[in-house]
């Protein structure tokens, strides 16, 4: 479902969901993400994971598009980051 393409409200509504859920965040936490992100939920996620709109980009192609790799390698940039 993350690759859900928000079209109408009902799905708009889902994408928020998805997100919460994933994510423990406010649902305006959530909106403010996905409209920076254009409605994509990989990329919101990603920005709520706190990457930049650009980084998170850059990690789903180096990911090949897969949520959970892109994930682990945003945590790997990130524990990086901090050291």
């Amino acid at each position: 479902m993350v690759d859900l393409q928000a079209v109408n409200k009902k799905l708009v509504q889902r994408s928020e969901n998805i997100l919460s859920q994933l994510t423990g965040r406010s649902r305006d936490e959530v909106r403010d993400a996905l409209s920076r992100a254009e409605g994509s939920v990989k990329l919101a996620l990603l920005l709520l994971e706190g990457c930049a709109p650009d980084e998170a980009r850059g990690i789903l192609d180096r990911s090949g598009g897969r949520l959970r790799a892109a994930k682990a390698l945003a945590e790997r940039q990130r524990s990086r980051q901090q050291r």
